[in-house]
C-alpha cells in the first residue's frame, strides 16, 4: 500500500517541487560557473576558442567522475547514498569563493595546465554537484511518488537548470556583476543547495521505510530486460552520448573559427545541446522520434554543402550560424532521443550505471576534441566527420538497401564529383573567392548542389556516400594556391597566395588568415615587399602617427606578419609580444616583413600574453601599440582600466597608446574612451574608409591592399594627442551610461554594433572639439 503521506496530491507535489527545483538549482549552478571560470581564465589564454574547448572537456570529465561518485554510492542503501552526498557538497565549500589557483606553468602543454589549474580551483565543488542528477532521481525512487518508478523525467528539469544557468551568465550575471561579486554569488546558491538536497534527503529518509506500489508507467521503455544491462547495451549509450559531446565541441569550433567569432558565441550551440536534452527525456516530447529520424538524413548533406561552399556564405554568416546550430541540433536529438528510448526500466537498480556510461561517452568527446584532435590534424576535420558518421547510428541504416537504393548511392556519388570538377576548373573563381553579387554561374551552382543534396538525402547510404566524397574532396586535395594550413591551441593559421596586377604588371600577394580574418597581407615582389597593408597601411590611422610621432622605441602587442615592422627606421627599435608561436613561426617563414624592414637591430619577439609580458619589461617605450586580435575579437583583458594603466607605467611621459579596435561586430570606441575618462588620461579616434583609397588610383597604386580600419589613440598628456586632429582624429566624450571595464567586471555584449554603431566621418567632425 502507498504511503498516504506522500500519496496525497500536496504532499506529493510539495515532493515533486522540492526534488525537481534541487536538481533545476544545481544544473544551473553547474552551467553559470562554466563561463565564470572561462572569464577567470581570459587573461592567461587570451580570447581563442581552443581555450574554451579545453574548460569544457574538464568539466565533462568531472561531470564523468561526479556520476562515478554517484554510481559507487549507490552500491550503499539510499540513506547512506544521501548522507554521504551531502559531505560531498560540504567538502565543496571549502573552496569557495572560487579564485584561479595561481598562474600558468609555462614548463607544461597550455592545454595541460588549463587542466591543472581548473582542477586546483573548481573540482571539488563541481564534481559533488554532477553527483547531484543521480543521487536525487535515486532519492526520488523511495519517495512513492505516483512517479517514482520511473524518474528520468526529472532529467529534463536538471537541464532546464542547465539553460537556465547557462544564458542568465551572459544576459544577468555578467552585465551587472563584477567576478568577485558573482563568485560570492555562486557561493551563496551553492550553500542554498546544501539545504534543499538536505531535504530531499530526509523526505527520502522518512518514506524508505514504507512498501512502495508500482505505478504503471505511461511510456514503457524499450529496453525489456530490466534484471541485468549487457555490455552492448552499455557500448550504445556510450557511443549515443559521444556523438553529440563531440559535435558540440566541433560545431563551437566551426562557428567560432570560420563563420562569426564573438565573445560567448558558444553559448548558442551548448544551449541547443541542452535543449535537446530536455525534449528527449520529457514525457511529451515537443518532436516527435519520426520527425528527427527524417530530417537527419536531409540536414548533414546540406551541412556538408555550406561547408564545401563556405567562402560564398560569408555574407550570411548570421543564417549559416544559424543553420549549423540546428543542423547539430538535430544529430544530437536524434541520439538523445535513442538515449531515452533505451534507457533501463529498473530504474532503483541500473539509474547511476545509465547516467554514468552517458558521461563516458560525453566525456570522451570533449577528450578527442580538446586533446586528440588539435594535435594529430592541420584542420578543422572534426566536425565534418562526426556530421557524417551520425548518419551510421540513424536506424534506417540497418535496413536492406534496395536496388533504388544503389542507384542513389551511385547516382550521389557521380553528382559530387562531378560537382567538384565543376568548381575546380570551370568556376575557379567561384571556388576561391568570396562573391558579393550573384551572377548566373552561382545560380547553376546552386542549383546542381541542391539537386545533388536532394538525392543524397533521399536515401541514408546514399547520404553517407555523398558526405564521405565530399568530405575527401574539400578536406584532402588541397587547393594549388594553399601554402599552410597549421592548427594549434590557439586556432587555424592558414597561408595562401594568389597572383595580382598593379597597372598591368604581375604580382604575388600573400595572405596569412586566423579563422576568418586576415592577419596580414604582403606583396611578394619589389617594390611593393616592405609596403604596409591592411590595417597597418600609410595613408590609414597607424600611419598618422608613426609619421607625425616618429617613434623611437616602440612595442606592438600581437605580430600578424610582421607589417608594422615596416614603420621601422634606421633610429627605430621594435619589441612584439606575441601569444602563439605557430604565428612567430609564420611570419618568419612565409613572409619577409622582419628581415626587409630591419631598423636600428633587428626586432624582438617575445612569445607570451602581451600585457603580462610587457610589465615584465623593465624600459620605458614611446609608442605602445595594441593589435592583439583572436580571429575578430580583441581580448577583453587587454581593454580594462587595470590593463591601461600597467601599459602607462611602461610608456614614457609624452607617450602614446595606439590601439586597433577594428572588427566586424563591437564598437569599442566608446568604453576605451570611458575607461581612459576613468583613469585621467585623453583619448582620440579615427575611422579609415577604405572606399577614400579606392576612388583615387593614384592612391589605390602607391597602397595597395589598404583595408577600413579602426583605432583609438591614447596619451597621459592633451598636448601629445593635438597632432591627430589634422589627420581627422576626433576626440569623444565619455558615455555616462557604460560603467568602467576593470580586471573584475567586463561586459562585451553592451558594445555590439546594434547599441553603437559606428559613427561616419560627417557625425565625426560635428562632435569635434
Amino acid at each position: 500500500m502507498t504511503n498516504p503521506a506522500i500519496a496525497n496530491k500536496p504532499a506529493a507535489n510539495m515532493a515533486l517541487y522540492l526534488f525537481s527545483g534541487t536538481l533545476f538549482i544545481s544544473a544551473a549552478l553547474m552551467f553559470a560557473v562554466q563561463p565564470m571560470v572561462g572569464k577567470m581564465l581570459l587573461p592567461l589564454i587570451g580570447g581563442t576558442p581552443a581555450g574554451w574547448i579545453v574548460a569544457m572537456a574538464f568539466f565533462q570529465i568531472m561531470l564523468l567522475v561526479g556520476y562515478f561518485l554517484a554510481h559507487a554510492l549507490s552500491m550503499a542503501t539510499p540513506r547512506r547514498h544521501g548522507m554521504l552526498y551531502i559531505l560531498a557538497l560540504l567538502a565543496g565549500t571549502f573552496f569557495l569563493p572560487l579564485h584561479l589557483a595561481g598562474g600558468l606553468n609555462e614548463q607544461l602543454p597550455i592545454s595541460l595546465e588549463i587542466l591543472r589549474l581548473l582542477t586546483l580551483t573548481v573540482a571539488v565543488p563541481f564534481i559533488a554537484l554532477s553527483a547531484t542528477s543521480s543521487t536525487i532521481q535515486r532519492l526520488f525512487t523511495e519517495t512513492g511518488h505516483p512517479s517514482a518508478h520511473d524518474p528520468y523525467f526529472l532529467y529534463a528539469a536538471s537541464n532546464l537548470g542547465s539553460f537556465a544557468g547557462l544564458f542568465a551568465y551572459p544576459l544577468v550575471a555578467e552585465p551587472k556583476l563584477g567576478l568577485l561579486a558573482q563568485t560570492h554569488l555562486w557561493q551563496g546558491v551553492f550553500m542554498a543547495l546544501i539545504v534543499l538536497a538536505t531535504g530531499c534527503l530526509l523526505i527520502a529518509r522518512k518514506q524508505g521505510a514504507a512498501k512502495i506500489q508500482k505505478a504503471e508507467s505511461a511510456s514503457a521503455p524499450a529496453v525489456e530486460d530490466n534484471s541485468k544491462v549487457t555490455h552492448k547495451q552499455r557500448l550504445n549509450w556510450i557511443l549515443l552520448a559521444f556523438v553529440p559531446s563531440s559535435l558540440l565541441s566541433g560545431v563551437t569550433t566551426h562557428i567560432s573559427t570560420d563563420i562569426f567569432s564573438a565573445p560567448m558565441i558558444w553559448v548558442l550551440p551548448l544551449g541547443a545541446y541542452l535543449l535537446t536534452f530536455v525534449i528527449a527525456f520529457s514525457r511529451k516530447p515537443l518532436v516527435s522520434f519520426d520527425t528527427v529520424n527524417q530530417l537527419h538524413p536531409l540536414v548533414v548533406p546540406l551541412v556538408m554543402g555550406l561547408l564545401i561552399t563556405n567562402n560564398l556564405m560569408m555574407r550570411l554568416s548570421w543564417a549559416t550560424m544559424i543553420f549549423h546550430v540546428f543542423a547539430f541540433s538535430v544529430v544530437a536529438l536524434l541520439c538523445h532521443m535513442l538515449l531515452a528510448q533505451s534507457r533501463p526500466e529498473n530504474s532503483r537498480k541500473h539509474l547511476t550505471e545509465f547516467y554514468l556510461m552517458m558521461s563516458v561517452g560525453g566525456a570522451l568527446g570533449g577528450v578527442l576534441n580538446a586533446f586528440i584532435i588539435p594535435y594529430t590534424l592541420d584542420r578543422l576535420i572534426e566536425y565534418p566527420l562526426l556530421m557524417t558518421l551520425s548518419l551510421f547510428i540513424n536506424p534506417a541504416f540497418r535496413k536492406p538497401m534496395t536496388r533504388y537504393g544503389h542507384i542513389l548511392v551511385c547516382t550521389s556519388l557521380t553528382m559530387v564529383v562531378g560537382y567538384y570538377i565543376f568548381i575546380k576548373t570551370i568556376a575557379p573563381a567561384v571556388y576561391s573567392s568570396a562573391v558579393g553579387i550573384i551572377t548566373p554561374q552561382i545560380i547553376m551552382v546552386d542549383i546542381a548542389m541542391a539537386l545533388m543534396f536532394i538525392v543524397m538525402s533521399a536515401n541514408i547510404r546514399s547520404a553517407i556516400v555523398g558526405c564521405a566524397a565530399i568530405m575527401f574532396l574539400t578536406e584532402v586535395i588541397l587547393p594549388k594556391h594553399l601554402l599552410l594550413i597549421e592548427r594549434n591551441f590557439f586556432g587555424v593559421i592558414t597561408i595562401f597566395e594568389r597572383p595580382i596586377q598593379i597597372e598591368g604588371k604581375k604580382y604575388t600577394a600573400r595572405y596569412m588568415y586566423h579563422g576568418t580574418t586576415t592577419h596580414g597581407t604582403q606583396i611578394m615582389e619589389k617594390p611593393y615587399n616592405k609596403t604596409p597593408t591592411t590595417y597597418f597601411t600609410e595613408i590609414g590611422p597607424l600611419g598618422n602617427t608613426f609619421m607625425l610621432y616618429q617613434p623611437k622605441k616602440v612595442a606592438v602587442i600581437g605580430l600578424g606578419v610582421g607589417t608594422i615592422n615596416c614603420y621601422s627606421t634606421p633610429d627605430t627599435e621594435m619589441t612584439f609580444v606575441e601569444i602563439d608561436q605557430g604565428v612567430v613561426d609564420v611570419a618568419k617563414s612565409h613572409f619577409t616583413f622582419l628581415d626587409d624592414c630591419t631598423g636600428k637591430t633587428p626586432p624582438r619577439i617575445i612569445v607570451g600574453d602581451g600585457r603580462i609580458e610587457i610589465e615584465k619589461l623593465d624600459e620605458k617605450f614611446d609608442m605602445i601599440i595594441i593589435d592583439a586580435f583572436s580571429s575578430d575579437t580583441i581580448p577583453t583583458h587587454l581593454l580594462t582600466t587595470d590593463a591601461l594603466r600597467s601599459y602607462l607605467d611602461k610608456l614614457n611621459d609624452n607617450g602614446m597608446l595606439v590601439m586597433n579596435i577594428s572588427n566586424r561586430y563591437f564598437n569599442l570606441a566608446p568604453i576605451l574612451a570611458k575607461n581612459a575618462a576613468e583613469i585621467g588620461i585623453y583619448s582620440r579616434t579615427r575611422l579609415h574608409h577604405f572606399e577614400d583609397v579606392e576612388a583615387n588610383a593614384e592612391v589605390s597604386r602607391k597602397y595597395p591592399f589598404a583595408s577600413s580600419s579602426f583605432w583609438v589613440a591614447m596619451a597621459k598628456k592633451r598636448d601629445t594627442l593635438m597632432p591627430l586632429r589634422e589627420m581627422e582624429w576626433v576626440e569623444l566624450a565619455a558615455d555616462e551610461k557604460l560603467r568602467p571595464w576593470t580586471d573584475d567586471y567586463t561586459n562585451p555584449m553592451r558594445m555590439l554594433m546594434q547599441l553603437y554603431p559606428v559613427k561616419m566621418r560627417g557625425a565625426e567632425e560635428k562632435q569635434g572639439e
